[in-house]
């Protein structure tokens, strides 16, 4: 939770510009006391997700890649999964990040 607020007042409300909107799921620390008073602040607004929505979830677009990854090397045991997804993690181009942000409408590519 504090971490979270940490973010919200370092990084992202200083951003943030009337009118925007903020899409967040359903985490306990997205809804603490004082969060939506810290972005109606800056004339933003917050929108929670359904409860679970995989289409606005970039993370699911992560996993899959990884899951394709390891689904090549046909692994078997805990420790060659868990280095393989280490592996897959790191292969992972930076610019596919903000794609898969782009692609679930959380910002521009």
């Amino acid at each position: 939770g504090k971490d979270f607020r940490a973010f919200l007042e370092i990084d992202l409300i200083p951003k943030l510009k009337g009118g925007e909107v903020i899409v967040m799921d359903n985490l306990s620390s997205h809804k603490m006391e004082g969060i939506k008073e810290l972005v109606e602040e800056k004339e933003a607004r917050i929108e929670y997700l359904p409860p679970y929505s995989p289409n606005f979830n970039p993370i699911e677009m992560m996993w899959s890649v990884i899951k394709a990854f390891v689904r090549l090397y046909c692994t078997r045991g805990m420790a060659a999964l868990e280095k393989l997804v280490e592996i897959g993690l790191y292969l992972i181009e930076i610019s596919s990040f903000s794609n898969w942000f782009a692609k679930c409408c959380y910002c521009d590519s």
